[in-house]
């Protein structure tokens, strides 16, 4: 294989690889809240963006107290689902999610953005965090009010 050839199979591997960074343009954020719902203390939340999707992990500090009933064992769970609000007037919300035991917690979701313009690929800000909660594996979360 010449030089020259060689050269120009790396020249159009690189042009290539440049490329799939710009379609790709990832970015990231990450806010300090404080969110309090029936005693857990939601206090970060980061952002991870790639294509049309958010990698969402948040942060919370679930109390002693709200695990620690032994005559309603039912009480020692806890159910919510969170919202998450950006500078565009994007929403992203997460499924339902449970805590069973107190301590430092996180809780990791994904969502799509490919049904809505795929706006994801743009970078954007957290504005607002939302979090509804009960209590009880059967309780009710309710609604997201504005």
């Amino acid at each position: 294989m010449s030089i020259h050839r060689h050269i120009s199979r790396i020249a159009t591997l690189v042009l290539v690889s440049a490329t799939a960074l710009a379609a790709g343009k990832a970015w990231s954020d990450h806010a300090a809240v404080g969110v309090r719902v029936n005693g857990h203390a939601f206090h970060d939340v980061t952002v991870n963006a790639h294509d049309c999707a958010l990698d969402v992990r948040l942060s919370f500090t679930a109390p002693e107290q709200g695990y620690s009933d032994p005559r309603n064992v039912v009480r020692n769970y806890h159910r919510f689902q969170a919202r998450l609000k950006f500078a565009g007037g994007q929403v992203v919300e997460s499924r339902i999610f449970s805590s069973t035991a107190a301590g430092e917690r996180t809780y990791d979701f994904e969502s799509s953005t490919a049904d809505v313009a795929c706006w994801s690929k743009d970078p954007s800000k957290i504005v607002k965090l939302d979090v509804i909660g009960c209590r009880g594996k059967a309780c009710d979360l309710g609604a997201f009010t504005d």
